[in-house]
């Protein structure tokens, strides 16, 4: 049971991922800034986790020196200042969809990213690493038809369309995002760099600071910092005004559920599962976005989507068993040596002789 802690956690935060995308679209057209947004984020994400980590890690944090503080300002800016920014951006100016289905992409690059810095284990000549492989194009291949087929209109989900009530509430009734694809496209792919890269960097940051609940603290607090620079040099004075409106509840959301909860998921599931296994779960949020996104803001659901849903929860499937196999190799070979060594010992003893 315990195997399956780890996917049930990242299929709940691909979940309020998702459920972040549809709020910032309805935000975004509602005047929102995706600059301060981001800020105001890191901001609710550390005053939340702050306690915790003081409480919960007090015996166990390792003293902060100027390497592990690089180390973390570097995750920073990966995570947040360019990732964050780079794809809250590109919702902004493109559509949570669109998002959504180039962030299946991460898997692909994460993968090759950690083949190269020797992170993961791969070995194309066992079923295991094939699986992978073809687990890892399969889910690309699912979200590229996702996002360039469409065929006919599923008119079956039509009695699902979001009532007025709730269109209303998120906005939907104005919904009428600014459009600038090209940079939206831009700053989509540099995200998929940045948090790539971030996923994998994670696992060398924990080797110097394994204390999760405080490192996922620290990075939000400084990622603050930069995020703040860029919002006070792009954004309107008036975006920093709080009010109770849909601006801040989306502000609370996003920084508790899915800052400061996703970061200390992804840094747990990172630190037990390698940097490969959180970044195959993110076409779960594109099957999620693409499922609600008819129902929120009364788009068409296609077959073509259907089919790359289908397509991407099948490669989900490979990586996953994978890297299953993967761990049973693992715990084979551990298993083994202490008996390895157990036999090379009898092996020498008998060849001690027994009256000297």
């Amino acid at each position: 049971m315990e195997g399956y802690v780890p996917i049930l956690a990242q299929v709940v935060v691909q979940s309020l991922i998702a459920g972040m995308y549809l709020l910032t679209t309805a935000a975004f057209a509602n005047g929102m800034s995706p600059f301060v947004f981001v800020t105001y984020r890191g901001i609710v994400a550390t005053l939340f986790l702050a306690p915790f980590a003081l409480l919960l890690e007090r015996e166990t944090r390792p003293p902060l020196s100027i390497k592990t503080l690089c180390q973390i300002f570097l995750l920073a800016l990966l995570g947040i200042a360019i990732t964050q920014n780079g794809y809250l951006t590109a919702i902004a100016l493109t559509s949570s969809t669109f998002v959504s289905t180039s962030a299946n992409l991460i898997p692909a690059v994460a993968f090759l990213m950690a083949i190269f810095l020797r992170l993961e284990k791969f070995d194309i000549k066992h079923i295991r690493g094939k699986a992978k492989i073809f687990g890892t194009v399969t889910c690309v291949a699912g979200a590229t038809i996702m996002t360039l087929v469409k065929g006919p209109v599923l008119t079956s989900v039509g009695y699902l369309k979001a009532n007025g009530s709730l269109a209303s509430l998120l906005g939907v009734a104005s919904f009428n995002p600014s459009s600038d694809w090209t940079l939206g496209i831009i700053l989509i792919f540099l995200s998929i760099l940045g948090w790539s890269a971030w996923l994998n960097y994670q696992a060398w940051a924990f080797n110097d600071y394994p204390a999760p609940i405080s490192l996922t603290v620290l990075m939000c607090f400084m990622g603050i910092f930069p995020s703040a620079l860029i919002a006070l040099l792009v954004a309107d004075s008036t975006a920093w005004r709080l009010k109770w409106d849909m601006h801040l509840f989306t502000y609370i959301y996003s920084g508790v559920l899915c800052t400061a909860f996703q970061f200390f998921v992804q840094s747990w599931c990172i630190k037990i599962k390698g940097p490969v296994f959180p970044a195959a779960f993110y076409p779960v949020c594109t099957v999620i976005v693409s499922i609600l996104e008819p129902i929120v803001f009364h788009v068409h659901l296609h077959v073509g989507s259907v089919v790359g849903i289908v397509t991407v929860i099948a490669g989900l499937y490979c990586v996953l068993w994978g890297k299953a196999k993967d761990e049973n190799v693992t715990e084979i070979r551990t298993q083994e040596s202490p008996n390895l060594k157990e036999k090379a010992a009898l092996h020498l003893t008998i060849k001690e002789p027994l009256l000297k």
